[in-house]
């Protein structure tokens, strides 16, 4: 068994990520989802040990009612083995350990969670872990029905990183039902030359070649590097699933500067984005 793991504040994305990750373990089979809540009790310097202790066992108490609850609301998953967990201590230290413990294949969190808001698309929770987690990440939008994964675009900036990217996603999602389009936009004045779209195919021959994925498509864009682009492409396409590979793994923050599109997609997602990273540099 593989197992998910998905992180929950109890919000309502949370619930979203946490059914459609139910609905990707039911659909693929081979999955087991762990959920996990992290907490950080409040505690004072100012305070006696007593008052610290009681304030630790009230945020305690809180987490495993908060957790119950989830848990329950979801109903029953008789075709997907649920466990869950609390841990005391921040969310990314939580899932590092608990990725480590369970061998964990994936992450699949919310883009924004209780802290969040439509002006802040990426929550301040998501923003950490997906800056710096090894383990691939999913992030999916609030207004996701359900899985799917008939039509996948992985958009491509010619990096090593991408062979991981595509070796990750045939190792969860299998390949004989996904139609996957690399796209890579060519953001230059001037049009595509013959040098580009060989450029191109050449890479989706040594992705093939290096992952043993067969069913690449390619799309080479001429369009500016903006959101607006982006989702043209993905609703083109009819995209439910989007890829990326983010460079320089955990300077996450440092690469978006510089990269528009890794930006665009990841902090408005039109779809289910799966996230990996690499410490490779251009």
């Amino acid at each position: 068994m593989k197992t998910i793991l998905v992180p929950t504040d109890f919000s309502v994305n949370a619930s979203v990520a946490a059914r459609y990750a139910l609905d990707l373990a039911t659909s693929l089979g081979g999955f087991d989802i762990h959920f996990l809540h992290a907490y950080v009790p409040f505690t004072s310097a100012f305070q006696a040990h007593a008052a610290n202790q009681e304030d630790e066992d009230r945020s305690r108490l809180e987490a495993e009612k908060g957790l119950a609850e989830f848990i329950g609301a979801l109903g029953p998953t008789p075709d997907v083995p649920v466990t869950f967990s609390l841990s005391q201590d921040n969310l990314v230290n939580s899932i590092e350990q608990c990725a480590k413990d369970k061998m964990v294949s994936l992450v699949v969190m919310g883009t924004h969670g209780a802290s969040g808001t439509r002006k802040d698309v990426l929550g301040s929770n998501t923003h950490d872990v997906a800056k710096s987690i090894s383990v691939p990440l999913l992030i999916v939008p609030e207004h996701t029905a359900r899985f799917q994964s008939d039509s996948v675009v992985f958009f491509t900036d010619y990096h090593q990183g991408d062979v991981f990217t595509l070796n990750v996603f045939k190792s969860i999602f299998g390949e004989a039902s996904s139609r996957c389009t690399l796209v890579h936009i060519h953001k230059d004045e001037e049009l595509p030359a013959e040098s580009d779209r060989q450029k191109l195919a050449d890479w989706k021959l040594e992705l093939e070649r290096l992952t043993g994925y067969k069913n690449l498509n390619t799309e080479l864009a001429h369009v500016q590097e903006n959101m607006e682009a982006v989702s043209q492409i993905i609703e083109r396409f009819g995209a439910t699933l989007t890829m990326l590979t983010l460079v320089e793994g955990r300077n996450f923050f440092e690469t978006l500067l510089h990269k528009s599109l890794a930006k665009a997609i990841v902090f408005n997602p039109e779809t289910p984005t799966l996230l990996t990273t690499s410490e490779e540099s251009d």
